[in-house]
């Protein structure tokens, strides 16, 4: 008994080794082009997510307590239903300012050996309402001026921020912060600056600072109908501000266009497939 040879239904095609025929595998191209779909898909959520996390904070300047001898205190005064926030220092060049060392300046760390010696001076630092106590947090609106300056040369104005905002902290306890943000209702801040560091930031349309007040010598509490009276020689502070921030229908519509034009490629390339 002897065998015949199949024939292939494509006579002439075969010689020695196959050849590949794009009929003899129908759904090769489009198994190809929905892969590449899914791969230009994640493409497009990697890039509406990009727009949505573009707007990063810019850290102006940050601080800690400057070195050096003498006395450094911050002081809360009560006359009335008022508290006003003050700075003083029996250190040489700083007198009627808090000492401190600027860590950051212009959205870059500095080097332990680069840090900043500057002088921080309240100015016009007072309550401007009532001091409440919800949940165990007393908090009280204060508004100001709060200026870094070089205390060799006072025409060197690292920052200078115009602010009204928010004194607060955990009642009974030795910490407190002072803080604002432009976002919030009722709350405002602006800087200005004469380090060209800073400068290309004073344009942020968000701006936010906080400056944290340890070790008080008192616990944080209200007398009458404002913060009572403390002092500390302790304090730290960040200030930043973020670019516009694109509204989240603008990310909406803008990943639905880049996914519409996805899918009209895609579509183009399944149909020809």
């Amino acid at each position: 008994m002897s065998l015949k040879p199949l024939h292939c239904c494509h006579a002439g095609r075969h010689q020695g080794f196959f050849t590949r025929f794009k009929e003899d595998f129908p759904h090769q191209g489009r198994i190809g082009t929905m892969r590449s779909l899914r791969i230009l898909f994640a493409a497009a959520c990697v890039a509406s997510l990009a727009m949505a996390s573009s707007a990063n904070a810019a850290m102006i300047l940050s601080f800690g307590i400057g070195t050096g001898p003498g006395t450094k205190t911050a002081t809360a005064a009560v006359s009335g239903s008022t508290t006003t926030l003050t700075t003083n220092s029996l250190v040489p060049l700083f007198g009627g300012a808090f000492p401190v060392s600027i860590t950051t300046i212009g959205n870059v760390t500095l080097p332990s050996i680069l840090t900043i010696s500057a002088k921080e001076t309240f100015t016009g630092v007072t309550s401007t309402g009532a001091a409440t106590n919800v949940g165990g947090t007393i908090s009280q609106p204060f508004s100001g001026v709060i200026s870094y300056l070089d205390p060799t040369n006072a025409l060197t104005n690292y920052l200078t921020i115009t602010f009204a905002g928010i004194l607060r902290g955990t009642a009974g306890g030795i910490t407190a912060s002072l803080t604002a943000d432009n976002t919030v209702a009722g709350q405002s801040v602006s800087f200005t600056s004469t380090d060209v560091r800073v400068i290309p930031f004073l344009t942020d349309p968000i701006k936010t600072f906080e400056i944290g007040l340890t070790g008080l010598s008192s616990p944080l509490a209200i007398t009458g109908t404002t913060i009572a009276g403390f002092t500390t020689s302790n304090e730290s502070g960040n200030v930043s501000s973020f670019p516009a921030i694109p509204e989240p229908a603008s990310i909406v519509m803008a990943s639905t266009a880049v996914l519409a034009g996805l899918g009209c490629f895609g579509w183009r390339r399944y149909r020809s497939a």
